[in-house]
């Protein structure tokens, strides 16, 4: 017996761009696609819990307008009617937007972030706020307001952090967009545990109005997606100046999709791999595909050098500069506050609070040596590829504080050790996207990143579509998706 989103017509692994299409022509009803896809929220949360918050009636009537507008023959947007979902750290007007916290439980914020407004004006149904741990503060997505989050891939392991919702609702078909951050990996991370691609713009190409330093913010808005060109289509909306964002002014549009839609010219395109970026371990599975879908580039005409020339690994600094943000914001009221806030947390913050300011300014100026040194490579180089982490997924309970393995062998620090490939290009702000690679033989998927000149973020995204093209994925269905509804 046909289900009724067999009956309607509607795929929820579907494409954005085709879900659009499809609402724009008359084939289907916005309000059809946003019943399933808050069905397909409400049957994975027992077991995924990807959403921290699902904001059904809100959808409900932002789709009936979509309806509306598409019958009286008005215009509507690029995204008009595609489900999509927003970060519970991006503030949503009337919407709570709790960043995994108990100190921010019953936060309704006055107003949208300036992305979630892009999305909006642009058609698209937010459907929920996805999971993060607490502030988005590490590398798995539990917290103490949401629980655990899940790999719909393996129910055992986790979607990566710290957009790990977000991820995990784009992989089981719980919308085919999400707005996330990335501050030192938490769009790309999760992308590569989910196996789905997770973009982080040049840094100001989409404007991000909550950050409290402007100028020496290295925390981006990015983008999971199921494949390619909704990534493109996401990031032409929500790029594009704003006055809030020093970064974002005067930037050039991407125009990504009209990219995308000429075929990619890879001919004397230079492509340095460098499997390791300050780490002595990778995992062999991780370094195999990754070379695997290299190879569709060099198919295409582009050259791949390996370069094993040593690099510091980076997070020294990004530590001092990220743990003295948390400072700013709570060193002050720690005392009041501790016994709601996580451990791991906490001592993120006081680690914080004792920084001189010599070791932040010295903190800053070797940002400014990383960011040098990573732009010479541009010189030689058309592109930049890393793996997106040393080993696949690691469990979902694995603790802030406990060493990875990689190999069978002890790697040392989490964040040291499991993505030292991502916090680099935050602090350089350079655009870099993770791309599925594959799996590992036991099924976690394994992913690739990107990294492009600044600016050159549709260029990026022609690369990652070539490999796309070699090698698709987003028919692939993971084993704990909901099932479609008799």
């Amino acid at each position: 017996m046909a289900t009724r989103e067999q009956r309607a017509g509607i795929d929820p692994f579907g494409s954005a761009c085709g879900i659009a299409a499809a609402i724009r022509e008359r084939r289907v009803a916005a309000s059809d696609v946003v019943e399933q896809c808050l069905a397909r929220i409400e049957a994975s949360q027992p077991t995924l819990n990807a959403y921290a918050t699902v904001c059904a009636a809100e959808a409900r009537v932002a789709a009936r307008e979509v309806d509306r507008r598409v019958a009286a023959g008005e215009a509507v947007g690029p995204l008009a009617g595609v489900p999509v979902s927003v970060k519970d750290i991006v503030n949503t007007a009337g919407i709570r937007t709790m960043w995994g916290s108990r100190t921010m439980a019953t936060n309704v914020p006055d107003a949208d972030a300036i992305a979630v407004k892009r999305l909006k004006d642009a058609g698209a149904i937010i459907v929920g706020k996805t999971t993060t741990p607490e502030f988005a503060y590490k590398l798995v997505t539990d917290s103490p307001v949401t629980g655990v989050t899940r790999n719909p891939w393996s129910l055992e392991h986790t979607p990566g952090g710290s957009s790990g919702g977000s991820a995990a609702a784009v992989a089981a078909g719980l919308g085919p967009i999400a707005l996330a951050t990335d501050a030192g990996a938490s769009t790309r991370l999760p992308a590569a545990c989910c196996g789905v691609v997770g973009l982080k713009p040049t840094l100001g190409v989409i404007p991000h109005n909550q950050v409290p330093d402007a100028f020496n913010n290295f925390i981006h808005l990015g983008i999971i997606a199921r494949s390619v060109a909704d990534t493109a289509l996401a990031l032409d909306v929500l790029a594009g100046p704003h006055a809030s964002d020093p970064h974002s002014i005067a930037v050039p549009a991407p125009n990504a999709a009209a990219v995308l839609a000429k075929p990619a010219d890879l001919r004397g395109r230079r492509i340095a791999w460098r499997p390791l970026l300050g780490n002595e371990h990778l995992d062999d599975e991780v370094r195999a595909r990754c070379r695997e879908a290299l190879a569709a580039l060099e198919a295409q005409g582009a050259t791949v050098i390996e370069v094993n020339e040593a690099f510091e690994n980076v997070e020294p600094t990004w530590r001092i500069l990220q743990q003295s943000n948390w400072a700013a914001r709570f060193f002050a009221k720690l005392d009041e506050v501790k016994d709601q806030l996580e451990p791991g947390f906490v001592e993120g913050i006081r680690a914080g609070g004792a920084y001189t300011g010599q070791q932040l300014l010295a903190a800053i100026y070797k940002r400014t040596a990383i960011f040098r040194a990573v732009q010479g490579w541009f010189a030689k180089f058309d592109f930049v590829a890393t793996p997106t982490f040393s080993t696949p997924a690691l469990a979902a309970d694995h603790r802030v504080d406990e060493p990875i393995r990689v190999n069978g062998r002890d790697a040392g620090d989490l964040r040291v050790a499991w993505a030292p490939y991502l916090n680099v290009f935050n602090l350089t702000g350079h655009p870099a996207v993770s791309v599925p690679a594959g799996s590992s033989a036991d099924g976690l998927p394994i992913g690739l990143q990107l990294v492009a000149p600044w600016y050159a973020d549709a260029a990026l995204l022609g690369a990652a579509h070539v490999i796309e093209a070699a090698l698709p994925w987003a028919d692939r269905i993971p084993p704990h998706a909901p099932k479609e509804f008799a």
